[in-house]
């Protein structure tokens, strides 16, 4: 089409790219010639050109198309109107589409307006929309194209923005340097979320004040249109409450270890010099009370070291550690409850098994938890199985986020033969104070701190059971490479 017959039909371009219609213009031969910015918008292409040499047949439905192609035949210069239109990859997009047939100088057109249409809400479902989300107590923006296009009433008291403010910005100028590395992939791209995901990230105001937010970012595609809805929540008010917890945990903690540490001192000095002259009902109450005080320690270290993880100040001193003699030292020093309930340790470790990267103290205090928890659960006379192997390749595992790419990796199982753990529990009982009886030993934090000092080593954790025939549980670690 030359610039003449073009502006003959419909006037002037920039006038026709500032509306918010879609226009096309077509061949005879149902070839578009013309698109205007925003049928691409509409239609979800890429650009005008993108638009540029389909077919009618590509925007139509099979029955409008072929009523189009019945009008041509006929000569028809009546409209044609039809309530949807195909985006890219052939979605349908509610739209109200009006394709009239001009002639001009001996030549004919085809010209399409399209008009999108809202879903078929009632009113009121649309008001109410809009007002829960400007009620909403979460900073809720919608983002297109990396822009923000709505803001509610809490973003801009989150962000000490006015919403014409907000919409000149993009997310990742809302958030702390520290942060904006993860905003920026997920707005790179955006059609690669496959459902909702949640980042903690720092929302800095205007004034510089920092906000830790949980945000979780939700894809909408609507009318050929990728949209991603994100939600702000201020949890800085939880984290700060979190850090005094864990402050407060570590402070008790350490405070009751010199006197427990005085009270075993002296259950063992009393044991060893008075043993002889003790009846063997009294040698057993203090067997029991030496037993109740490694206990009170192992719970006493489980809260010093999540109020370490908790306040951040957990360093972990990687190196080659090899697993057989640290698997030893655990099992040594939880002899005398293995002892006391007459189990028995099977072991299964390659000889030349290469070393794991890990912090020795830490990797030792993971064995020593999942042994205990194991010894707590077995049956008197049983047996508990400790399995190393070399991890294959193309185990589903190592395509995990977090594990470290082209490297090898060691898996550890521990199992045993009690009860077993219910399948929705299997999840749940690496949570902080959780677990499957809660009338049970313990406090619940043993497994809490072998999945959080797993995946602080870049490996990963998890639990399997039948029940009646035990549980066992398994993680992963990178190898140390020659």
């Amino acid at each position: 089409m030359n610039k003449t017959t073009f502006e003959t039909l419909l006037g002037d371009r920039d006038f026709l790219d500032d509306i918010n219609q879609g226009v096309w213009v077509a061949d005879t031969q149902g070839r578009v010639v013309y698109a205007n910015r925003p049928l691409v918008r509409i239609l979800g292409y890429d650009s005008e050109q993108a638009l540029v040499g389909i077919t009618l047949r590509d925007l139509l439905t099979p029955d409008d198309a072929a009523q189009l192609a019945a009008s041509k035949a006929n000569a028809d210069p009546k409209r044609q109107t039809c309530s949807v239109i195909l985006g890219r990859d052939r979605r349908t997009i509610p739209a109200t589409v009006t394709v009239t047939r001009r002639t001009k100088g001996g030549a004919a057109w085809f010209i399409g307006i399209v008009t999108e249409t809202a879903p078929d809400l009632p009113p009121a479902a649309d008001w109410a929309s809009r007002q829960v989300m400007e009620n909403s107590a979460d900073g809720i923006c919608i983002i297109e194209n990396n822009q923000i296009t709505y803001v509610n009433r809490r973003l801009e008291e989150l962000t000490e923005y006015s919403s014409p403010q907000l919409g000149r910005m993009t997310l990742d100028r809302l958030v702390s340097p520290r942060d904006r590395k993860t905003i920026l992939q997920l707005l790179a791209e955006p059609h690669r979320l496959l459902g909702p995901v949640h980042h903690e990230v720092r929302i800095v105001g205007r004034s510089g004040r920092e906000a830790t937010c949980d945000m979780r970012v939700v894809p909408a595609e609507t009318r050929g249109r990728m949209l991603l809805i994100c939600y702000l929540r201020d949890i800085s008010q939880l984290r700060q409450a979190e850090r005094v917890r864990a402050d407060f945990i570590a402070m008790v903690s350490h405070d009751l270890r010199t006197p427990l540490a005085t009270i075993k001192e002296a259950i063992s000095l009393l044991a060893e010099t008075a043993s002889s002259r003790l009846e063997a009902r009294q040698q057993r109450y203090l067997g029991i009370a030496r037993e109740e005080m490694d206990r009170l320690n192992r719970m006493i270290d489980n809260l010093i070291e999540v109020a370490r993880m908790e306040s951040g100040k957990l360093s972990l001193h990687i190196e080659g550690v090899d697993l057989a003699p640290l698997l030893s030292s655990a099992v040594e020093s939880l002899a005398l409850l293995i002892s006391k309930k007459n189990l028995t340790i099977e072991r299964s470790i390659p000889n030349r098994l290469p070393p794991v990267l890990a912090d020795r103290d830490r990797l030792l205090r993971v064995f020593n938890n999942l042994l205990d928890n194991a010894i707590k659960y077995s049956p008197v006379g049983s047996a508990i199985r400790i399995e190393v192997t070399l991890v294959d390749p193309s185990a589903p595992v190592l395509a995990e986020p977090g594990i470290l790419a082209n490297t090898a990796y060691v898996q550890v199982t521990i199992a045993d033969s009690g009860p077993g753990i219910p399948a929705e529990f299997l999840e749940r009982i690496f949570g902080k104070f959780e677990r499957v009886d809660p009338h049970g030993p313990g406090i619940g934090l043993g497994l809490a701190i072998v999945r959080s000092l797993i995946e602080m080593h870049h490996g990963r954790v998890w639990a399997s059971s039948v029940l009646g025939e035990g549980a066992s549980f398994s993680f992963i670690l990178p190898v140390k490479e020659n």
